[in-house]
């Protein structure tokens, strides 16, 4: 799981194994090791509970949670490549969360692309 972040907006890409995994556990998580034995992870979680994507910052620990039924529709639909949502940040500001599945990327060649979305990118003018 590739994760993007910039001002006020988290990207998270996932391939097609993620994807399976995420569906049959309702759970991901991936981490980079830092010096000095630090950690930042970043993890989906489906929550049939939840009304909105959400994102959440603890210990260490990014975490994006996506209601449960949007992220099935999500998952099993070749037409829906991302789920996007804006979370209010108060004063004006919002976070935003989009979580999509990968495609490979046109200008490296050389990647293994056998565990990415191609079928749903032959047209898409995508760039890493």
């Amino acid at each position: 799981m590739k994760i993007r972040c910039e001002q006020n907006s988290v990207r998270f890409r996932l391939r097609k194994s993620e994807l399976v995994q995420l569906k049959a556990e309702q759970w991901l998580t991936t981490a980079l090791h830092l010096p000095n034995g630090a950690t930042f992870s970043w993890e989906l979680v489906l929550d049939d509970q939840a009304l909105d994507p959400s994102a959440a910052f603890s210990e260490g620990v990014l975490r994006i949670t996506i209601p449960q039924r949007q992220a099935m529709h999500w998952m099993d639909s070749e037409a829906v490549v991302g789920l996007e949502y804006f979370q209010p940040l108060g004063e004006g500001q919002a976070l935003h969360i989009l979580v999509e599945k990968d495609f490979p990327c046109k200008d490296r060649a050389d990647e293994d692309q056998s565990d990415f979305f191609a079928e749903l990118a032959e047209d898409a003018r995508i760039k890493c």
